[in-house]
């Protein structure tokens, strides 16, 4: 108890020492600044609060357009939604959705608005539980549809990447939108466009264990090992490693068993 309660007085204390060090939120161009923290391969939860601060105060600071900070500020809240504590998640993916419609105000037909909007719901549907995530999937649903009318490359194909993996994961009708051939489409799609983005092969490769095609699941797991890139931030690609060798383990299991 005493060491968490020391965690909670020091985390807010580093993070002001940050973000007032030279370079800092009193910095020239605060866009750049947090665009470096973003980009930082030791991108942490610390680095993507203060990147926040810097965004909002490029934003007070903005004359229309505002787009292109708006974008920042939705993906950094997603970001932040992924990478803090349960209690906190819910409120990041909320302003995150606040600045992916403000976004959509401004620029109703580009992409950003649609994406981001869509995979802050998404957060908010994996931590509102069941009847949360029923009451949102139609919406993300339909958002992600648009983003891919729009641009399907965008992100490195994360409108394919993220419908792939709804379709993988829901229940399958009538209780849900689940289908697994669906899902293999926009999964291949995806890695066709963006074949060195770890989490686009990965997802396929669990989505081919599922359809039982063993064989082509252990391929594309395989070259996860090998991927350069993570679409979100740099400790994914680790992640999506480790995850690919636990999968090709279970892969070896089952056909040794056979």
């Amino acid at each position: 108890m005493v060491a968490f309660s020391l965690v909670r007085i020091l985390l807010p204390m580093a993070l002001i020492c940050l973000c007032l060090a030279p370079g800092g939120v009193a910095a020239m161009d605060p866009v750049k600044e947090a665009d470096q923290l973003l980009n930082s391969p030791n991108l942490d939860l610390p680095r993507a609060l203060c990147a926040l601060d810097y965004y909002q105060e490029a934003l007070a600071q903005a004359r229309p357009p505002q787009a292109p900070i708006l974008t920042r500020l939705a993906r950094t809240c997603f970001i932040i939604g992924e990478l803090t504590v349960t209690s906190q998640k819910h409120k990041y993916f909320e302003q995150g959705q606040s600045y992916a419609e403000m976004f959509l105000k401004e620029q109703p037909t580009r992409v950003e608005g649609r994406y981001w909007l869509a995979l802050n719901l998404c957060g908010q549907a994996d931590t509102g539980g069941a009847m949360q995530g029923r009451k949102l999937l139609p919406r993300i649903m339909e958002e992600l549809e648009k983003a891919l009318g729009i641009d399907e490359a965008y992100d490195q194909a994360g409108g394919h990447r993220v419908l792939g993996r709804i379709y993988c994961e829901a229940p399958a009708w009538p209780f849900s939108v689940g289908d697994l051939e669906k899902s293999q489409q926009h999964l291949a799609r995806a890695v066709l466009l963006f074949p060195e983005n770890s989490t686009n092969r990965l997802y396929l490769g669990e989505t081919l264990m599922k359809l039982n095609r063993p064989l082509q699941a252990r391929q594309e797991l395989e070259r996860v090992l090998y991927c350069p890139q993570h679409a979100l931030m740099p400790k994914g690609l680790e992640e999506d490693r480790q995850e690919a060798r636990r999968l090709l383990e279970r892969i070896a299991v089952s056909q040794e068993e056979k």
